[in-house]
């Protein structure tokens, strides 16, 4: 009974020694995050006066040349605020609505002297720095007594709660929207690039369930057979579309179909793998026959990676004008290695068709563009997305240079009409 009576007192004193180490291991943990949240507080409130600097220096030259260096400061400061602000529990309302700001903002600074318009930019930056200088009030006001690093979480929490504070953060993010609107409103590419992202320009006519089922059904015979259910997406989705879900034999998955048009989104199918390997280019085969049969008649194959059950393909849409590769219309295909059965397939992209323009495509003496250790790989046409958000046609180059006794290959994109280096990426 002795025996049993010591081995109980001390279990409660083992426990009790545990939980005080958990106890004082949370506490400590907590001390930490309030230090780590003052710190990213204060170094926001630091940097929100720097970049109000540095607004107000660009504002004092009528030429870019004079304001380069404080516009390259905005852009910095801008993203290290963004940074700090991610990192903090803030109200999500205002924290989405300030990033959005300052990254608008960071990009506006940064691409002024490409456009060459010092007029707009002072016009603009002048209202900028109006509306940071109330912003950096408010919040001084807001983050008072965050600073010390002595708060608890709780504290924290109640402080940058927009519900409990005593602060009115999503009054805050309201008025930062406001800003945004007014200070660097949505430029036609961007405004046609939001258009596209939420199908916006889609005019097909509208398909029932029903049909979205039948287009499953034919494009997947061996998995449509068994249907769990079909559900709409939510009120306030982007773009409405059929949620598919089914169950066949050992596969499982779902598959995701616009109202509008009735367009494959996405699909995924998870089931087990045979050892059986097929050779790529029957993978290849049978993968481009599927696309035809769907109606993907317009797509080229660009690139393919592989794991230990399946490749991974991309295929990417020709427009017709130039024979060019438009690279933001792609469609991603996951096809097994077994079976060449596709298990997964992404066609968002694809359906958000960009509008190509006609371009004039000037002679290039690549001998002088390059270096003379350079050399041309190949060079094919292809639409491609500038820092702008613009469609433009380009020379896609693949060109390779010696480097220390190695050879670097690389991806360089030229506009055709501008001769501007859209992009450099090593291959």
């Amino acid at each position: 009974m002795k025996k049993i009576v010591f081995i109980l007192a001390y279990a409660f004193a083992a426990l009790a020694i545990f939980s005080y180490g958990k106890v004082t291991e949370s506490d400590n943990l907590a001390i930490a995050l309030s230090g780590q949240y003052a710190k990213k507080m204060t170094d926001a409130s630091e940097k929100l006066e720097e970049l109000d600097t540095a607004v107000k220096k660009t504002l004092l030259f009528n030429e870019t040349d004079g304001s380069e260096k404080a516009r390259e400061d905005i852009w910095r400061l801008s993203s290290d605020i963004k940074n700090s602000v991610a990192s903090l529990p803030l109200d999500p309302s205002f924290s989405t609505s300030w990033m959005n700001y300052l990254g608008r903002l960071g990009n506006y600074a940064k691409g002024s002297d490409r456009d060459g318009d010092y007029e707009e930019y002072h016009k603009v930056m002048s209202q900028a720095s109006k509306n940071l200088d109330e912003l950096a009030s408010e919040w001084q006001v807001a983050t008072a007594g965050m600073v010390s690093g002595k708060l608890s979480i709780k504290d924290w929490n109640k402080r940058l709660d927009s519900a409990h504070s005593e602060h009115d953060w999503s009054g805050m993010g309201t008025a930062v929207k406001q800003y945004t609107e007014s200070d660097f409103p949505l430029t036609a590419s961007e405004s046609d690039s939001m258009k596209k992202k939420e199908l916006r320009n889609l005019e097909d006519p509208k398909v029932t369930s029903d049909e979205a089922v039948d287009r499953f059904k034919k494009f997947f015979p061996s998995v449509s057979n068994d249907i769990i259910g079909v559900e709409k997406s939510k009120p306030g989705s982007p773009y409405p579309f059929y949620h598919i879900r089914f169950s066949e034999n050992q596969t499982i998955g779902y598959i995701d179909i616009t109202e509008k048009g009735g367009h494959i989104l996405s699909y995924l199918a998870e089931r087990p793998f045979g050892k059986e390997s097929l050779p790529f280019e029957e993978i290849k085969k049978k993968t481009e026959k599927f696309l035809l049969e769907a109606d993907y008649k317009d797509v080229v194959f660009e690139e393919a990676r592989e794991n230990h059950t399946a490749w991974h393909l991309v295929y990417v849409r020709v427009e017709p004008e130039y024979d060019a590769k438009v690279f933001s219309d792609v469609i991603h295909l996951k096809v097994a290695k077994d079976n060449a059965g596709v298990i997964g397939l992404d066609a968002s992209e694809y359906i958000r068709k960009e509008n190509t323009k006609k371009q004039e495509i000037k002679k290039v003496d690549w001998k002088s563009f390059f270096h003379s250790n350079v050399k041309i790989m190949k060079n094919e046409l292809a639409y491609v997305e500038n820092d702008r958000l613009e469609q433009r046609l380009s020379h896609y180059l693949t060109v390779t240079n010696e480097e220390n006794g190695k050879i670097g290959t690389y991806a360089v994109i030229v506009d055709t009409e501008t001769s501007e280096v859209i992009k450099t990426e090593k291959l």
